[in-house]
């Protein structure tokens, strides 16, 4: 049997081959640019493999075919397979995600499975195939693009009949290469490049790639091989365009497994284009020379300007025949006038303002400036000004034109990435509102809104391809979710309108895969967990949308965010939120003192609750207290490797006890932000609620660093359990919540896992300590009256009869009970027995557990806090 030849990059007898067939691994997407230079009639056959591994529930594959002046011949969504069970339990959504889960993986000496396999011939041959067939019809005579994209599960077979060269490009930034033969590919340098970025990954061992990029003359660019698993080089050209039109050459050496490999060409600053970052043209790969000249990396040269689609080309035209005069905004008296609030037309001449339109709200709130487009259209309908029209189309052209040859925002930021959740979606590129208000608001010409919608047909329907590296981070992803709503309003299409009511339900409805998008407990999740500041973005830049485009869907989700901070925040500015799985930030909302999402920590009825029933946080108020505990979900042991430290603890901590009308007791913190100071061995600089310590061999452990899927809430009282990660420990939590005050307890144990673990041999470390603690963490100054500077927050030690006996300091004392006092407000701490404890000058009470060694489920402690004050 004939064995398919799955080369996935630029293996020259297969992917770029200009005859039989082409495989390709999806990273996300690809387009092929094909010569076709008499212009005539050819069929595209696609075949379609998903493996159903990474990804949660169904996911389609776009493919467009464009014609070389930019029309749609081909615009189609490919369904899913039907399978849609997850089977991978790893939350990831790109491809750095996975290399630090090999990294993670190797350096434990825990590496499962082989990244390579997956390609191999025979095993992917098992996967069924499904055929397509699209006829092209020629005509034009160029270069023909067909795009692409779909996710890493997907291997995509192709053939060209007749047969056509073609070059290739992956995007946003990888393609990816076959284990067995290396490859030699040419790349064409467009007009305006300053230099190049390249990129190497290769996951599996041995590690053999060598990456070689020589210069038209033959001097070496880049010489590297993969000695990790993955590099990055940045080159600066000797001279900005010293090869614009010419070809590079690059070779990758033999190697046994698979790999990734970018490369991008780094653009000269364009006062121009508006984007973020460095402009950046993604490589196109060509199997010969001829070819590569012929696609010239997907660019279009017209009057003297480098572009990269029809539509550009077209708008471009459109405005040269507008005269200078027609740009000049001016009032009902003929004065210069500005056309909007901080457009500044005349520096360092002050202008009258036309008439203005109350209520303009960003799209991005504080976190990117808005462009002249969108301030000038938020305005117009109060003076329907006609160069203001024209310059807010100028200025969305050029917004427009950082549009690169895969459709999408082509920029680089801190290297050669670029999340497109930021940089394509109302982050940072803030031009689906313009064009909405264009195409429903405005009686621009015919003629320029035809341009507009064509431009935002091919933006919105690659927009809503991007699902992968962008679900990771929530307050740019839930941007993603705003774009497509306005874009699917602004084109009025109907498969807009479709894809953008699929990505909505699959962001709120975890359809994008296990925790992203909307959490069970209703915020949007960040770094496969939960994150207090970045959580908050939404509820500022969503404001926009919901004003705009009132939805009933989006509202519920911005309603379910502001519920949840509802009981998340803390006074005080405290950011008590220590479950926070990238930053120690306090969020960017208020407390909010009135209506349905008042915080709970004002003096208010009595209540228990499970924070939209997930059974993640738990949250109590009586008269004397309000209390927070958070038993859920934590940023992934792999992921927090890659960071400062550990991301966020939870374990079923106290979040914060809150005395009613007076103040913060008791507040777990973080460090700093992405792990910083925050690595399990730093346990004793903690500012948590926790049990910690060290094993009998040594090292640390944290039972925070544990989630609790078994929390639930029975009455008054919550139990949870899990195992704290990293360890072979289990650790239980328990809070009675009683009229006056909140029953404590917790116990450590052995994995419940030991009886496998000691199957043949039983280790004598495992399982015990010789070391422990419960921290409770407090607020170390008082809350004084305004005015006043605060103090010391007192600590003592209390006798039988409930008064202070002696100062607690940073000496361990015996006690049975501590009490922390803010002035005049606070809890009182009664111990199940007399115990050692200390404090230390940050805020933490520190009370031994043993200091000898013992089995793990000996350790067990209860106690009791009584806030007073109000």
């Amino acid at each position: 049997m004939k064995r398919l030849s799955i080369v996935v990059l630029v293996v020259l007898s297969h992917t770029l081959a200009a005859r039989g067939q082409a495989n390709y691994r999806l990273h996300d997407g690809v387009t092929l640019f094909v010569h076709n230079t008499g212009g005539q009639d050819f069929t595209f056959h696609l075949s379609v493999r998903d493996l159903n591994l990474f990804e949660h529930g169904p996911r389609e594959v776009l493919v467009k075919v464009y014609d070389p002046w930019g029309n749609t011949l081909v615009r189609q969504v490919l369904p899913d397979d039907g399978i849609t069970k997850p089977l991978f339990q790893i939350p990831m959504a790109a491809w750095d995600h996975e290399a630090w889960f090999h990294a993670y993986a190797q350096e434990k000496g825990a590496a499962l499975l082989r990244w390579s396999a997956q390609s191999d011939p025979e095993r992917l041959a098992t996967v069924p195939k499904r055929d397509f067939t699209f006829p092209i019809r020629g005509g034009a005579k160029g270069i023909y693009r067909i795009m692409i994209v779909g996710c890493t599960d997907h291997y995509v077979t192709w053939r060209l009949e007749p047969e056509l060269p073609y070059a290739l490009s992956g995007h946003p930034d990888w393609l990816h290469g076959q284990g067995g033969a290396g490859m030699k590919a040419y790349v064409y340098v467009p007009r305006g490049s300053v230099g190049l970025h390249v990129a190497l990954a290769e996951y599996d061992q041995p590690r053999q790639r060598r990456v070689v990029v020589r210069a038209p003359d033959g001097r070496e660019l880049v010489n590297r091989s993969a000695e990790q698993i993955f590099w990055r080089q940045q080159v600066d050209f000797d001279q900005p365009g010293k090869w614009d039109d010419q070809v590079l050459t690059v070779e990758v050496s033999p190697g046994k497994n698979d790999y990734l490999l970018l490369l991008k060409l780094r653009l000269a600053k364009n006062p121009q284009i508006n984007y973020r970052g460095e402009l950046v043209a993604p490589a196109v790969w060509a199997r010969d020379e001829a070819t590569a000249r012929a696609v010239k990396g997907g660019a279009i040269y017209h009057d003297g300007q480098v572009f990269w689609h029809g539509f550009q080309v077209r708008f471009h035209a459109w405005l040269n025949k507008l005269r200078p005069e027609d740009f000049e905004v001016r009032n009902e008296r003929g004065e210069l006038a500005s056309p909007a609030p901080g457009v500044d037309l005349t520096p360092g001449k002050k202008l009258p303002l036309l008439p203005q339109r109350p209520g303009f709200l960003p799209v991005n709130g504080p976190y990117w400036h808005s462009p002249l487009c969108d301030v000038i259209l938020h305005h117009w309908p109060a003076h329907k000004n006609r160069a203001a029209l024209h310059l807010a189309l100028r200025d969305l052209h050029a917004g427009l034109r950082s549009i690169g040859p895969n459709d999408h925002v082509s920029v680089a930021l801190g290297g050669p990435f670029a999340n497109l959740a930021y940089e394509f979606s109302n982050y940072a590129w803030h031009y689906w509102r313009p064009a909405w208000r264009i195409l429903r608001h405005t009686d621009a010409p015919e003629e320029v809104k035809a341009i507009v919608r064509e431009a935002f047909l091919v933006a919105g329907d690659r927009l809503a391809f991007c699902r992968s590296w962008e679900r990771i981070n929530g307050n740019a992803f839930a941007q993603v979710v705003a774009a497509l709503r306005y874009c699917s309003e602004a084109t009025g299409d109907p498969l807009q309108k479709e894809l953008f009511d699929t990505y909505c339900d699959r962001f709120a409805n975890g359809g994008w895969g296990e925790r992203v998008g909307v959490g069970p407990s209703g915020p949007v999740q960040e770094g496969f967990a939960y994150e207090h500041h970045y959580g908050s973005y939404m509820l500022t830049t969503w404001q926009a949308v919901l004003t705009d485009l009132p939805d009933e869907r989006l509202q519920r989700i911005y309603d379910g965010v502001r519920r949840w901070f509802s009981y998340t925040l803390a006074d005080e500015n405290i950011p008590a939120g220590a479950w926070s799985s990238r930053t120690h930030y306090y969020p960017h909302w208020k407390i909010e003192t009135e209506g349905p999402f008042a915080w709970k920590g004002l003096p208010g009825p009595d209540f228990t609750e499970s924070i939209n029933h997930a059974n993640e946080w738990f949250a109590a108020r009586r008269k004397n207290y309000y209390i927070l505990t958070y038993h859920g979900r934590l940023s992934p042991k792999w992921m927090s490797h890659s960071h400062l430290g550990q991301s966020g603890y939870g374990g079923g901590m106290i979040c914060q006890l809150h005395v009613p009308g007076r103040g913060l007791v008791l507040a777990s913190v973080l460090n700093g932000a992405y792990g910083e100071n925050m690595d399990v061995s730093q346990w004793r600089t903690f500012r948590l609620h926790t049990l910690a310590g060290t094993q009998a061999d040594g090292a640390p452990f944290v039972a925070a660093d544990s989630e609790h899927f078994d929390a639930r809430l029975v009455g008054q009282r919550v139990e949870s359990s899990g195992a704290i990660r990293g360890t072979p420990l289990y650790a239980r939590r328990a809070f009675t919540f009683a009229e006056k005050e909140i029953i404590c307890e917790v116990q450590l144990q052995e994995t419940p896992d030991t009886d496998l673990l000691t199957l043949w041999l039983k280790h004598p470390l495992r399982g015990r300590v010789r070391e422990a603690y419960e921290l409770i963490p407090f607020l170390p100054q008082t809350r004084p009256p305004s005015g006043t500077k605060p103090a010391p927050t007192t600590v003592a030690v209390l006798d039988d009869q409930g008064k202070i006996a002696a100062t607690l300091d940073e000496k361990p004392a015996l006690a049975s009970a501590v009490i922390v006092d803010r002035g005049g407000f606070g809890v009182r701490i009664h111990f199940d027995k007399p115990r050692p404890v200390f404090r230390t000058l940050q805020g933490v009470l520190f009370i031994q557990l043993t200091d000898q060694p013992v089995l793990a489920r000996e350790i067990q402690f209860s106690y009791r806090l009584l806030p007073f004050g109000n």
